[in-house]
Formats: C-alpha cells, sequence, structure tokens
C-alpha cells in the first residue's frame, strides 16, 4: 500500500496490458511499519509469476527504528540487490527505476549501462534534498556526494520522468539539458468509478487525513486543531501508519482528544469508503521551501471522491486548488488556520460540497 506502489503499480498493469513483457524488482513487503509481511523476510528472493509479469521481490536490511544508519542500510541493500539482478538477469529493452530513495536507482542504473541498455528514471521526490529537509540526512560530505550521483544519474538517463513541472525544471537545471517529461500522479481509476455519495447535511463534520504518519506531513498541526475545536460538533479521523504512529497516539492520550479518531492502514480496495466518511480531506505538507514543489497524491484521492481538500502547503498544491475550486488554502503547520478553515467549512456545507464537486 502508499502512494509509491500505487503509481509504479500502474504502470505495470498499464505496460503488461499494452502486450509489454516485465520483470519487476522490488522490496519483499515491508511497508509502513518497517517490519516483513507474514510470508516473507525468509528468503534472499521470492519470486512471483502472472501473465506477461514476472516479480522479484528481494530482502532487504529493514527495521521499525528509523535512524539515519538503519534508512542506509535499507538503501543500500536495495541497491546491491537491485543492481545483481540487473546485472546478472535477462535482456531487457530498457530499465525503469524510480527515485526517492536514489542509492537504488543509481545502482541499477550502473548495471544498466554496463549491459548498454538505456534506462528511464522517475523522480517522485527530489533526493537527497528532500532527505536532507527533512532532516533525515544531515551529513554536508555524504549529501554532496548524494548530489553528484543525483547529477550523473540524470544525465545519462534516456530520460527522467517527474511528478510535478517544478521537479522539471530542477532536473533539467541539474542535468544541464532537456532530460525531463511531466508525469503526474493521479487517482487509482477505482475511485473515480465509485458512485457519488453525497455529503451529510447535519452532525458531526469530519475531517479525514488517509496516508503516512511521518515528519514530512506536518501533522501536529491536525492535533492541535482538535485541542481548538474539542468542543465543537466537529471530529477527526486519521489513517495510517509511520514513525511518528505512537507519538501520536500518545499525544492524543495526554490531550484527551476524544474527537480524534487514530485507526491502521487499510487495503487499497477500501480506501475509497473511508475517504467517503469523510466530510473534507486534509493534505499536509510541512513549512520547507524544498517541499513547495511536492503534489501528495492525497490530493488527487480527495478530487477523486468529490471531497473538499484544506490544502495546508504553498506552491504547487495550492496552486492546483486555486485553479480548480476544490477546496481551501491555509499556511502549513498551523494549528490555528486549520481550525478557522475546518470551521467555516462545518458552518456552509453547501461551499463544502460546491468544492468537492
Amino acid at each position: 500500500m502508499g502512494a509509491t506502489q500505487n503509481r509504479l503499480g500502474t504502470f505495470v498493469e498499464g505496460l503488461a496490458a499494452r502486450g509489454h513483457d516485465i520483470t519487476v524488482i522490488c522490496e519483499q513487503p515491508n511497508h509502513p511499519a518497517g517490519v516483513f509481511h507474514p510470508g516473507y523476510g525468509r528468503r534472499p528472493v521470492v519470486t512471483e509469476r502472472t501473465a506477461g509479469k514476472t516479480i522479484r521481490r528481494l530482502w532487504v536490511s529493514t527495521s521499525p527504528t528509523k535512524t539515519t544508519a538503519r534508512r542506509l542500510a535499507f538503501y543500500g541493500s536495495f541497491a546491491a540487490g537491485a543492481a545483481a539482478a540487473v546485472a546478472m538477469g535477462g535482456r531487457h529493452d530498457v530499465v525503469f527505476t524510480s527515485s526517492p530513495p536514489l542509492p537504488g536507482p543509481l545502482a541499477v542504473a550502473a548495471a544498466a549501462r554496463a549491459r548498454r541498455m538505456p534506462y528511464v528514471l522517475d523522480v517522485r521526490d527530489l533526493w537527497p534534498a528532500a532527505a536532507e529537509a527533512l532532516g533525515e540526512l544531515s551529513n554536508r560530505r555524504l549529501i554532496g556526494m548524494l548530489e553528484r550521483a543525483e547529477r550523473w544519474v540524470y544525465r545519462h538517463a534516456a530520460a527522467v520522468t517527474a511528478t510535478t513541472r517544478p521537479f522539471c525544471v530542477h532536473i533539467d537545471a541539474v542535468a544541464g539539458g532537456g532530460a525531463a517529461v511531466h508525469l503526474p500522479n493521479g487517482a487509482l481509476d477505482e475511485l473515480l468509478a465509485r458512485p457519488e455519495v453525497p455529503l451529510r447535511r447535519d452532525g458531526i463534520f469530519t475531517v479525514g487525513y488517509v496516508g503516512n504518519l511521518g515528519i514530512a506531513q506536518g501533522l501536529d498541526a491536525l492535533f492541535d486543531a482538535a485541542q481548538i475545536l474539542r468542543d465543537e460538533p466537529i471530529g477527526f479521523l486519521v489513517v495510517g501508519a509511520g514513525p511518528l504512529t505512537e507519538t501520536f497516539r500518545a499525544r492524543i492520550s495526554e490531550d484527551r482528544l476524544e474527537n480524534v479518531s487514530l485507526r491502521p492502514p487499510v487495503p487499497t480496495s477500501e480506501v475509497g469508503a473511508v475517504l467517503e466518511s469523510c466530510d473534507a480531506l486534509l493534505v499536509p505538507l510541512r513549512a520547507h521551501t524544498v517541499l513547495e514543489s511536492f503534489v501528495p497524491s492525497k490530493l488527487y484521492d480527495a478530487m477523486a471522491v468529490g471531497r473538499a481538500a484544506i490544502v495546508a502547503a504553498p506552491g504547487e498544491p495550492a496552486a492546483l486548488i486555486e485553479e480548480s475550486g476544490g477546496g481551501v488554502v491555509i499556511p502549513p503547520e498551523d494549528g490555528a488556520a486549520l481550525a478557522v478553515a475546518i470551521r467555516a467549512l462545518a458552518a456552509d456545507r453547501d461551499a463544502a460540497a460546491a468544492m468537492g464537486a
């Protein structure tokens, strides 16, 4: 489950439907808790075959504790395994690899070039810039090495696909040429195909957040807003998991936030029903200039199910909301502003419904 898996899984299904033969090299499932899912983690490679697809799931060094050393071990173990699979596997017409993190695509690109196979790099987030902004990487020497690797992998790619227009500008500047192709994210077909569920006109007004509970999202603002609105007919539904799950669970308990429900992730097939159970959906990012060029995929999901998006971010996601009229924009990491926006939507549900429409 996750935005990355949705994007790449959709590419694989689309290519297979067009008659191409695809070999997928990925890690054995361990997201989001950093613990192998049942049936995985015991063998170095688990191979699965379906029509038109061979899936090789690699063992990786994973841990529920996310320190810099453990992150690098995780990235490095996958990079080594993926590069070996490309170097020793069958010949392919093209190798498609996705970042972040960068070590895997870098190793795969080197292996592909050694075998004279062209590679296309998909950039979902800028790396290492995003890792530095979020405090995941702080060693300047290591960051400098990764920036040089980033330049190399862009310059030698047959093409670079990127999820946002600002990413394309950055990639072309680093590569020294027009390498980037804008290939944005979108919502899953299943969400768009769901029958319309009208917004409730009375009762508790529920604000939902569905996604990763990590440091990039700036989710403290949600709990600040919940504290401000605790005596009003407004509730919060948080569905997901990540490195801050226990931190948020503790805050709900300590602050006695009875208006916040924290639930574990659900399968992709159930996401639509969860989104539609909410009256508005929060799309937050931390306040950092690097993140202004990011567009969280949950924004497209909110649009797909017809719910007003509360975008707590500047830059590209704010521009999409302002162009579409599909929600409201507030400053990131500002619980007071979030409370004001929610209160206004709850008081005018016709306006909230119009934004969703």
